[in-house]
């Protein structure tokens, strides 16, 4: 229904009336990103100059019993291949705004414009994360595409990754999508287990499961299957990750009469452990 005229009727049309713009903006719909968060990215600290970083890996050795009399034979440690972490992914999110606006605009558009460049940023470095799921144990998934998640496939697979002696510490993330996530609250045990410490799901993350031992992490960065996509429960030690650039910087173009706000990363992330993650099809992508 319109509204009725207005008396006199050129109150409006001869701008008695004032047509108000907000200085509050709607925000954009955004991914969680968790996945960057569950792995170990602390190998930037190890990279100061060029493109690949060699990570020597060790393997256990096994003990013989004792020969008295004979020399026991030696055992190495290191005959296990190493990693080689490529940085090979170099993304930008520019964003340029003319002085003009710069000056006009009631909205903050500079605060806008270095948000909405981070967040690019940070989406395609957490895609990058969860492209590799479906590449842990040698590239086996479990169970059917487009399966509901049960508390029987989580157990097998968190009983999967003790048998391959993955760490049981607070390293451990189960990385879901919101589908999984319903399917997880289906679950009387888990919800039960959590209902003192649950509260509102904080950027992404649900906090740790008494049940399957891992930090309950929910995303729409998964890669997508065919009907649902590749969620993973994983240790932190599974993927390694290094950020060579990794700035969010500001620069005038006076000849253009424009200032660009732009995030810039430079990174590379690989599978390092194959038995320390297992991947599992969702519901729906």
């Amino acid at each position: 229904m319109g509204l009725s005229a207005r008396t006199p009727t050129t109150a409006d049309t001869n701008y008695f009336v004032p047509k108000i713009y907000s200085n509050r903006v709607i925000d954009a719909a955004k991914s969680e990103l968790v996945a960057w968060d569950a792995i170990d990215s602390s190998w930037r600290s190890n990279l100061a100059k060029g493109n690949i970083l060699y990570i020597p890996k060790v393997n256990i050795v096994t003990a013989t019993e004792v020969v008295v009399g004979t020399k026991g034979t030696a055992k190495n440690p290191l005959n296990t291949t190493g990693v080689a972490l490529t940085i090979d992914q170099w993304y930008e999110a520019p964003v340029d705004i003319d002085y003009m606006t710069l000056k006009q605009t009631q909205a903050d558009v500079e605060g806008i414009a270095s948000k909405e460049a981070a967040y690019g940023i940070q989406k395609v470095m957490d895609t990058s994360v969860c492209a590799l799921f479906s590449s842990f144990q040698s590239g086996s998934v479990y169970g059917t595409d487009g399966q509901q998640l049960t508390d029987d496939i989580l157990l097998e697979i968190k009983e999967t990754l003790d048998e391959a002696d993955v760490p049981m510490d607070n390293d451990r993330s189960l990385i879901l999508d919101p589908s999984g996530l319903v399917d997880l609250l289906k679950i009387d045990k888990f919800i039960a287990a959590q209902y003192v410490n649950i509260g509102a799901v904080k950027n992404g993350s649900i906090g740790k499961s008494p049940i399957y031992g891992c930090t309950v992490r929910v995303t729409n960065n998964l890669a997508a299957a065919t009907t649902g996509a590749y969620g993973c429960m994983l240790h932190k030690k599974a993927i390694a990750a290094a950020a060579q650039i990794d700035n969010a910087w500001t620069k005038e173009f006076e000849e253009l009469h424009q200032r660009r706000y732009s995030a810039e990363a430079l990174w590379g992330v690989i599978e390092a452990q194959d038995t320390f993650g297992f991947a599992f099809y969702t519901r729906k992508a």
